[in-house]
C-alpha cells in the first residue's frame, strides 16, 4: 500500500523525494486553489500560498508552504485488491503501522468527518523525528474504486498556527473520475516519503504483508 523534508509510514528519513505534481486551478473560494492529480482523477482544495512540491514518489497530488510549515497530500490504493477492507478496517491498519514506526508522543481517537459527501475517519497524532516534533491529520476515506489516505501536517511549533488550514486541506478532496481499466494492484511496498524542508516523514506499506 501506499502512504515533513523527509517523513514516512514505519521507517523514517530525511532528504529530498519525488512525486506526482498537479496542476493549480483557480477555486471559487477567495485563498484558495484547486490541485489536479496529472491523471485528473483527484483534486483538493489549498491556500493560494502553497505550490505543487515534490513530497512523495507515491502521492497522487500533492502540495506545501516551506514559508508556514504545512503540508498535504493524498494517496490513493484501488479497492480491489483490498475488497475484504472496511474503511475502518483500512483506517486501524494503517495506523498500527504508523505508531509503530514514528516515536509517538499522542494519538487521538478517530474522529468522523465528511470528505466529499462520504463518510471518512480522521486522526490526529504528533511523533518525533531527531527531536523534532511533528503533528499530522490523517484522513481515511474509502470510494467504490479506491480507499484515499490524506495526510496534512505541520512542524508542531506551528501546527495551531496551520491547523484549520490543514483540516479545511484534509476535507477538500474530490474524487473527479475512476480508476482506469484494468485497475492498478496496491503496491506491496511503500517508499512513501512526506517532507518539509527541515521535517521527519513516513513510510506505508501493505497491509497484507
Amino acid at each position: 500500500m501506499r502512504a515533513v523534508a523527509c517523513l514516512v509510514l514505519a521507517a523514517v528519513v530525511l532528504g529530498a523525494c519525488s512525486g506526482g505534481d498537479g496542476e493549480d486551478t483557480p477555486s471559487k473560494a477567495a485563498g484558495l486553489k484547486a490541485m489536479t492529480s496529472t491523471d485528473g482523477a483527484l483534486q483538493f482544495q489549498v491556500p493560494d500560498t502553497w505550490e505543487a512540491s515534490e513530497l512523495n514518489p507515491v502521492a497522487a497530488v500533492q502540495a506545501g508552504d516551506p514559508d508556514s510549515e504545512a503540508y498535504g497530500m493524498v494517496i490513493e490504493d484501488p479497492r480491489k485488491p483490498l475488497k475484504d477492507y472496511t474503511l475502518e478496517r483500512f483506517a486501524d491498519v494503517q495506523m498500527q503501522q504508523l505508531v509503530t514506526g514514528i516515536g509517538l508522543a499522542s494519538l487521538s481517537a478517530p474522529k468522523k468527518v465528511q470528505v466529499d459527501g462520504k463518510d471518512a475517519v480522521q486522526y490526529q497524532l504528533k511523533g518525533f523525528f531527531d527531536q523534532v516534533e511533528v503533528v499530522y491529520l490523517y484522513t481515511f476515506v474509502e470510494t467504490p474504486e479506491r480507499f484515499l489516505k490524506v495526510v496534512t501536517w505541520s512542524l508542531a511549533s506551528e501546527f495551531e498556527d496551520n491547523k484549520e488550514v490543514l483540516e479545511q486541506v484534509s476535507t477538500s478532496v474530490r474524487e473527479l473520475k475512476g480508476l482506469p481499466s484494468p485497475s492498478p494492484e496496491a503496491s506491496t511496498t511503500d517508499p512513501a516519503v512526506v517532507p518539509t524542508q527541515n521535517n521527519p516523514g513516513l513510510f506505508d506499506r501493505d497491509p497484507n504483508a
